[in-house]
Order: C-alpha cells, then sequence, then structure tokens
C-alpha cells in the first residue's frame, strides 16, 4: 500500500528546507517495487513478531552492567543460538583449525576430513585444561594437553590417556572424547551452535539465506582481522551499529553522499534484521542536494566516471554509477550480473541475531561481532573482519571499511590478527567514531540522570528488536 508523505522542516543555517517524510515501515521500497525476492520488504511487522514492543522504547540500564545479567544470557541464551565462530578459509585445509571464545566458553573448530568440519569445546577431559592458547593453527594431526599429555585426534576422539593403568576403571567410565559443538560452514563462514538440540541452522536464517548469499562470500577472501578490546557491554557496542539515527551526528563527513534518513526497515524471525540505506545519493540533511560535491565525485572516479562535464546533477550520480558497473568492462574488473542495481551502490545493512552485523557490497564486505568478556559485563571484544572480491589491480573494498592503504588486498596473504584497544583501535575513522560512543554510553547509563531507563526512537526499532527477542530466550519462551 502506498505511502502518505508527510513533510518535516529541517533546518540548515537556520534555512529552512521541506522534507517529505514516510511512515518507517515503509521506506525506500513498496511491495512490488523489487528486481529480486532478496531485496524486496520484509514481510513481517514488528509488531507482529513481537506484540510487546512498545515496552522497549524504554528499557533498564541495568542490563548492560548487571552480572547477574551476563549470567543469564550466558546460560539461557548464548548456549542456543547460532553464532559466527569465524571465517571458513581459516579451516581450507585437513588440519586447518581456529579457536573461537564467547564470554567464558572456548571452542576449537577443525577440518578432519575434506569434507568434514568439527567442532567442540576447549577443554581436556582430564581436569578441564585448554588444549589450545592459540588462535590458529595449520597441519595439525592431533591436540594434545601439555599438562598431562593426553591426546585427541581432530574429530575431537581421545586417543591417549597416558599412565592409563594408574587410573582406577571407574574413573574413567564416562565418555572422554571432547564434548562435541554443532558446527555448519556456509557461505563462506563456520557458524557453531552449543545447544544440545539446536533449532535446524537453515530455520534459523531461513528468511536471510537468499540475501547473504547474493553476495558470494564464499568467493571472498580475508583483508583485515582486527579484535579491539572495548571498555562497554557487548550489547552495548552492539546497538551502535543497530540504528542509522546516530549516522548524523557521528558520521557527519558521509551526509554529502549518503542517504541517513531514507531507510528500509526489515525485520525478520528469531531476531535478524536489516536495513538498507542509499550510497551515491545526497542526505537530505545536507544543504545541497544538486550540486556535485567532492564525495560524489570520488564515488564517480571509482567507478569509472568523470564529474567534469557529467550530463546530470548530483540525483543522477547513484544511477550513473550503477549503469558503469553493469559495462562488461567495469573498472572494478567483475561480473556484477545476479545482484540488484540496489546493491552495486546501496550498503546493504543486516544484523544476524544476537551479535552479528554486515555492511555488503559486491566489492567487499564489513563483519562486526560483539562479544562478551569472560568475566566482566561493562567489557567486551569487538571483532572486525574485512572481506574482499577478487578485483581488478588498483582497485580496494570500500574506503570506509578501514583496510589500510599498505595491506595486500590480493588475497594471497592472510592477514594477521590484530588485538588492540580503544585506545588505538585501527579500525578505520567510520568505527572509531562509533567506538567513541560506545564507552560514553556505556560510562553514561551510570547516571542517576537516567532514572534507571533509557529510550529508544522509531529509527532505533533494530535495537527494540534485538533486546525483544533477546527477553524470549532470557524469559524461557524460546523453545
Amino acid at each position: 500500500m502506498a505511502t502518505t508523505a508527510r513533510y518535516a522542516e529541517i533546518r540548515f543555517n537556520d534555512r529552512p528546507i521541506k522534507q517529505p517524510m514516510a511512515d518507517p515501515e515503509s521506506l525506500l521500497l513498496e511491495p512490488g517495487e523489487v528486481t529480486a525476492d532478496f531485496e524486496a520488504k520484509s514481510p513481517y511487522r514488528l509488531d507482529e513478531l513481537h506484540p510487546d514492543i512498545a515496552n522497549y522504547r524504554a528499557v533498564s540500564t541495568r542490563r548492560f552492567f548487571d552480572p547477574a545479567a551476563k549470567l543469564a544470557e550466558e546460560e539461557k541464551m548464548w548456549s542456543k543460538v547460532w553464532l559466527v565462530a569465524g571465517i571458513a578459509s581459516d579451516v581450507a585445509q585437513v588440519g586447518d583449525w581456529f579457536k573461537f571464545d564467547i564470554g567464558p566458553q572456548s571452542i576449537i573448530v577443525a577440518r578432519a576430513k575434506e569434507d568434514e568440519v568439527h567442532a567442540y569445546y576447549n577443554a581436556c577431559k582430564h581436569r578441564g585444561n585448554e588444549l589450545v592458547q592459540e588462535e590458529f593453527g595449520h597441519g595439525a594431526t592431533s591436540f594434545t594437553c601439555i599438562m598431562h599429555s593426553w591426546r585427541y585426534d581432530l574429530k575431537g576422539k581421545n586417543v591417549r590417556v597416558t599412565d592409563r593403568e594408574t587410573f582406577r576403571e571407574e574413573a574413567l567410565c564416562q565418555n572422554l572424547n571432547l564434548t562435541p559443538v554443532h558446527v555448519k560452514v556456509w557461505g563462506g563462514l563456520v557458524f557453531v551452535n552449543m545447544d544440545a538440540d539446536p533449532i535446524p541452522f537453515e530455520d534459523y536464517f531461513a528468511d536471510v539465506l537468499d540475501m547473504l548469499g547474493s553476495y558470494r562470500m564464499d568467493e571472498m577472501f580475508l583483508v583485515k582481522d582486527l579484535t579491539i578490546e572495548v571498555p562497554a557491554n557487548w550489547k552495548t557496542m552492539y546497538s551502535v551499529f543497530n540504528e542509522n539515527y546516530h549516522a548524523h551526528a557521528t558520521h557527519p563527513q558521509i551526509k554529502p553522499y549518503v542517504d541517513d534518513y531514507f531507510i528500509q526497515y526489515d525485520f525478520y524471525r528469531h531476531g535478524h534484521n536489516r536495513n538498507l540505506f542509499p550510497v551515491a545519493q545526497v542526505s537530505p540533511r545536507w544543504p545541497d542536494g544538486r550540486f556535485i560535491n567532492a564525495g560524489l565525485a570520488f564515488f564517480m572516479q571509482e567507478a569509472g566516471l568523470k564529474a567534469v562535464g557529467f550530463k546530470g546533477d548530483a540525483r543522477h550520480v547513484r544511477r550513473a554509477i550503477q549503469q558503469a558497473k553493469r559495462k562488461a568492462d567495469n573498472v572494478y574488473g567483475m561480473d556484477f550480473s545476479g545482484f540488484t542495481d540496489n546493491q552495486l551502490t546501496d550498503d546493504w545493512n543486516p544484523s544476524l541475531f544476537p551479535n552479528v552485523t554486515l555492511n555488503m557490497h559486491p566489492e567487499g564486505i564489513l563483519l562486526q561481532r560483539f562479544r562478551p568478556h569472560p568475566t566482566d559485563p561493562e567489557k567486551g571484544y569487538h571483532d572486525v573482519f574485512v572481506l574482499s572480491a577478487k578485483l581488478a589491480p588498483g582497485r580496494r573494498p570500500p574506503a570506509y571499511m578501514g583496510v589500510e592503504d599498505h595491506v595486500d588486498v590480493s588475497g594471497k596473504v592472510r592477514p594477521p590478527r590484530r588485538h588492540t584497544t580503544h585506545d588505538d583501535p585501527q579500525g578505520g575513522e567510520v568505527v572509531e567514531q562509533d567506538i567513541a560512543n560506545m564507552i560514553t554510553l556505556q560510562r553514561g547509563m551510570h547516571s542517576r540522570g537516567l532514572n534507571g531507563t533509557i529510550v529508544y526512537s522509531e529509527q532505533e526499532r533494530r535495537i527494540q528488536h534485538f533486546l525483544a527477542e533477546l527477553d524470549l530466550y532470557l524469559d524461557d519462551k524460546k523453545g
């Protein structure tokens, strides 16, 4: 159904500008105006998925720092959901493995055969000693505990109990194999689930798999791997990337070339959601919507177009870039067939419950993951992965993803994982602006001036969706 437009007066330099407004449930695209199913607006309204969603327009601050809330999440949520554990290329060959830590839990993911990847807890069945402390390994045939030399093969089977004859029979009558964790390799990523009987992977992600798959992540390669320790709760960190309301104030540099207001909002089952926002299109918050500014000229140059002599103004740039990428001899050296026009320019920003957000482009993907600290509810880890498609020489993933100019993006070498802190995050301008917000948000939630609550606008409904879904787990309402 068509949206009835309203108008809001926005002031720039004391000059009023009337901008059309739309019902946020119907921004950008309407059913029937799509070129592919995975571009369509979600069939679900947020109040259909969560009839009590009005309760999440104001929430208690305690859930962002209370140790009891952290323990409840570990017991009732983290142990039941599908989690992005890592990048599939890190277990490409038999004997490859990586370690994935989530709160106090540590998991090993290893390729045992060409067609078999296994996951199990990183704890020796003798006395619980961690089997591996490094983050990655290659060419392994087994894992041996450094304390008492018990050994396990790549499937997690116990193959040696040292001095077995010194143990009483009843001590060894239990299952001595490593405790398995459900694992799924899909779309260039590795997912794990710690539940004994988890919801099937395909059901959990049913509403978003086609859309995610359209970006061909399994053909991309890693060009940045960064873990930043931040003095903030993981939910505080995640919420910063789960709304676009902050962009005009936190990232004012994007307004000349990103529409940060007229955005498509989509809500899916199991807590997943999505924003689509136009790139190479001037924000309605910017005073001049027709002049081809420096930002738009840069996007044109990247696509092989020239701003000088361009037959059109700023309103025509986005479409011109889309058309340039459709050419067989486009400057990116890519085959863009299979992508919608909007995908060729716009930022598609799905969030995967409970802790992953992606900024997706055919040329590259920024995947960010937010993990709780093992013991402190007011610390967490912000993981930054940048994936790149195979691009023509000289072309790079989108600049805002923070891949430094000196970094090789050819895919020949996997970049090392960097560990940083909020003092020197090395995430790039946009990410670092967001990290600054995480820290001040976390500190501010202790203020008596809040009366113990924080409020969310309708532009922050993705956070409302996230918290409502989280509470289904905490209230034992998820099967």
